[in-house]
């Protein structure tokens, strides 16, 4: 089942991020350690899976290389079937600050 994830701009992800949203990077680790946004952790598809310990109404940010990156929808759309109710795409770290 593919649920697509809301978008979001980046002034309103800073905003919850201040309040404790995640900001998930699901570009590769090597892209990651190349330059990523401040504060952002570094999870693929296969590692989505370790959110399960954080309460479902915790606030997801997800961003990956381009706006419809597989990795990216595959990603916004396991979150959302493991029941967290807030699951926003960012699309790339580019529009952090836009």
């Amino acid at each position: 089942m593919n649920i697509p994830a809301s978008k979001i701009g980046g002034k309103r992800a800073k905003k919850l991020v201040e309040k404790g949203a995640l900001l998930i990077d699901v570009r590769s680790p090597v892209n990651f350690r190349d330059g990523s946004i401040p504060g952002a952790v570094n999870l693929s598809l296969r590692q989505i899976s370790s959110l399960v310990r954080e309460p479902k109404t915790k606030t997801l940010i997800f961003f990956g290389e381009t706006e419809a990156d597989e990795n990216l929808v595959a990603s916004t759309n396991y979150a959302a079937q493991m029941g967290f109710t807030q699951v926003f795409s960012l699309g790339t770290k580019e529009n952090w600050d836009k």
